[in-house]
Parts: C-alpha cells; structure tokens; sequence
C-alpha cells in the first residue's frame, strides 16, 4: 500500500481517538518498543524516535529489516504530518529496543538487556508485542523491576486461537497488561488467543501502519492490538500529568484496574476467557483519570 494522504485507520476512527487529540496526543510520554527494530528514515516516524539500539548483533543494526517493529511503532506514534498514516498517540516518543532480530526471533538474555536499557532511558510504558508458548523467570523478574519503578508493561496476548488457554509469555504472567484482539465489528479476532490471563481487547485486525523503509503495510495479530493499548496509556498519562493528584495511574495494578473499570463488557457477561474485561473505551478510560 502506497499512502499519500494522511490517513486514519479505523481502529482509530471507531474509538473516537481523534477527538482526544484536542486534549491529549502523548506529547512527552516515552514509549519502550521491545521488538524488531525501527525504520530509522521513515517519514512518520523518523521525528518521533528518541533512541533506538540493537541487541542481537544484527547486519542491520537498529534498523528493522523484518517490519513488525516499525508496524507495532507506528500505531503508537506515527506524526500528523498530512502524509503516510497516524498513531494513536501522535506526540509520544520511541525508544527502539531491537531484541528480535531480523527473522522475528530473540532470545532471553537479548529481551532482557532490551528492557533494562529501555528503563534506564526512562521509558514510561514498555510495549511487547512477543511472545513464548514457556514462562521465562529472567523476562518476568525484568519486567516486575521495571513496574517496580512505576513503568507500565502491555503485552500481547498471542494469536494461538481460537483455543481457550493458549495466551502465551510475557503476557501470562499476572502482573501484565494481556491484550487480545478484536475486528472492525468488534468480535473477538479469530486468532486472538484466549485465557484467564486475558485483560482488555483492542483492534488488531487488518490494521495499517508504518513498513520498512518509508512505506505502509496492513498486518493482524494481537501484535497490533498491543501498541494500540500502548498508544492509549500514552494519552491516558499525559492527563494524569497535567491534572497531579490522586489520580487511578500511579502503577500497574491500578492500571490494569482501570481498565476493567471503563472497559465495555463483551461476551459472556462480566470477566471471561474472550475479551477479558472487555473492549478498550478510549474516552472513558482518558476521561477517568481524574484528580
């Protein structure tokens, strides 16, 4: 796909995201990508990465020659530029950890040194659009000392579905954000992989977004539903700034509290395997962060 007027994709479009930017874009929040890299030159993202760092000994370097980092990158933080496509947080910055190399695969001690740099370059959210069918224990504790420092951790649920008990690691863990994935009618995607370990859904079906090298590109996955929720907390956190106070956006559990709390319940009702807590309301969630 060759974009050469701005566009807005419909996840955007149908959870009124556009609208919040009055209010909020994400300005000065930093969001840690732990995934393929970044396409350094692309025009919709070149203005909004901060850092960005290899650690898998990659020919390419930072630069992500496999594409769904810049994918995932994109959804958060493509500009509003009159060209390409935008993210749902248009001003939030990029820390680019590339801990997949350039087939999509990383190892643990990659992902872990990815995070901790991730911290150390004071990213405000992680978003983790990866995953293990196993439990990492050196992942895991990476990720609990980095929400120990108030860093918020969202995480891709898997597209292992339709089976229930498919949702994979980081996200199994309980302290995580787990995003499943839903389409344009709202329905559970197909592949989106379900658990008790499942929070919020969000769109990650057919979703256009930044390509290497300065292109665009339209992927499914819970990968894409992911930043999505990322991009979201980005808008969420620019509020909780600006108002101070007590507000539900100190840590992590407060939260993954929040939103069950503004979520719209989806399925069976009440908490389920499917959609979790339910499907992700943008308004609700940014317009509840009160002082």
């Amino acid at each position: 796909m060759l974009a050469t007027a701005e566009t807005i994709d419909w996840g955007l479009k149908l959870f009124g995201i556009p609208p919040l930017w009055k209010e909020t874009q994400g300005e000065g929040i930093k969001v840690g990508v732990l995934d393929t890299g970044i396409a350094l030159e692309h025009p919709d993202l070149q203005p909004a990465i901060l850092e960005a760092r290899d650690f898998t000994r990659s020919p390419s370097a930072a630069y992500d020659a496999q594409g769904h980092g810049t994918h995932v990158s994109g959804i958060i933080a493509a500009r509003r530029n009159a060209h390409g496509i935008v993210g749902v947080a248009p001003e939030s910055k990029i820390i680019s950890a590339k801990v997949l190399n350039d087939e999509g695969v990383g190892t643990s001690q990659d992902i872990v040194a990815g995070i901790q740099w991730a911290v150390e370059k004071g990213a405000d959210i992680l978003s983790m659009s990866l995953g293990s069918s196993e439990p990492d224990e050196e992942i895991h504790q990476a990720l609990l000392l980095a929400i120990s420092k108030g860093i918020f951790v969202i995480t891709a649920a898997g597209n292992e579905g339709p089976d229930l008990d498919t949702v994979g690691y980081p996200a199994g863990f309980p302290e995580m954000v787990a995003v499943g994935s839903i389409d344009r009618r709202k329905r559970l995607s197909q592949f989106s992989s379900r658990g008790r370990q499942v929070d919020v859904v969000a769109p990650g079906d057919e979703i256009t977004s930044c390509y290497p090298p300065r292109s665009y590109a339209t992927l499914s996955g819970t990968s894409m539903a992911t930043p999505f929720i990322s991009g979201v907390v980005a808008l969420a956190l620019v509020k909780h700034r600006k108002m101070g106070g007590k507000t539900p956006l100190r840590t992590q559990q407060d939260l993954i509290e929040h939103l069950c709390r503004t979520s719209a319940d989806a399925g069976p009702a009440g908490f389920d395997p499917l959609y979790g807590c339910g499907i992700v309301d943008p308004n609700k969630l940014i317009q509840g962060v009160k002082s």
